[in-house]
């Protein structure tokens, strides 16, 4: 997704749906103190992440962003639509709040019980990248990038296990569906990363 998929000038329209959350590759080797870029919750506090550390990752995200723009460019015919919706993180709100610290806690569990080691902890992270409105938009002035930006926002999106486990209570249904949810998009790179440990 961050090279040409498609002809030059073929496209009326291109959409993306949290795709570019993903980084491209991973920047730096170690990230010690947490397994998500953009570092713990405030409300947990669980974990660091530097501010060194932080600026690798959105400095990352930001080409990823220009990588990305470039090749629907290409793509687009003259006057052609993108839209583009990523998961991110507002003044007060990320979306990977909450969600990260129990996958952080759940890998702490593991390295507690002797079933991964330190080295293993602190080489694994999540390569995603939650960005603010204006790092997702900067990058096309940034970069002089040939879109033009007819709307932005950001918004708060209801999630039917969270509504759901709000009417009926029931822990046992929320927590099957909620880690069904997550091992959606987390599992992969778990498995890849302790493939050589106990929890592999």
């Amino acid at each position: 997704m961050y090279d040409s998929l498609l002809p030059p000038n073929c496209l009326h329209i291109a959409t993306c749906f949290n795709a570019i959350g993903f980084l491209s590759r991973r920047p730096i080797d170690r990230l010690p103190g947490y397994i998500l870029p953009n570092g713990p919750s405030r409300i947990r506090g669980i974990g660091t992440v530097s501010e060194a550390e932080r600026t690798i990752f959105a400095d990352q995200a930001s080409r990823d962003v220009e990588s990305f723009l470039r090749a629907r460019a290409i793509e687009l015919v003259p006057g052609g639509k993108l839209l583009l919706q990523v998961f991110g993180a507002g003044d007060v709100k990320r979306c990977c709040d909450g969600i990260y610290d129990v996958l952080n806690d759940a890998v702490l569990e593991v390295l507690g019980d002797g079933m991964i080691d330190r080295a293993a902890y602190d080489a694994y992270y999540q390569p995603l990248y939650f960005r603010t409105l204006d790092e997702l938009t900067d990058p096309v002035e940034l970069y002089s990038l040939p879109f033009r930006i007819d709307r932005q926002a950001t918004y708060e999106a209801s999630v039917p296990f969270n509504e759901d486990f709000a009417r009926s209570g029931n822990v046992e249904v929320y927590a099957r569906e909620y880690t069904n949810f997550h091992r959606a998009f987390t599992e992969g790179v778990l498995r890849i990363s302790f493939a050589d440990s106990q929890a592999g």
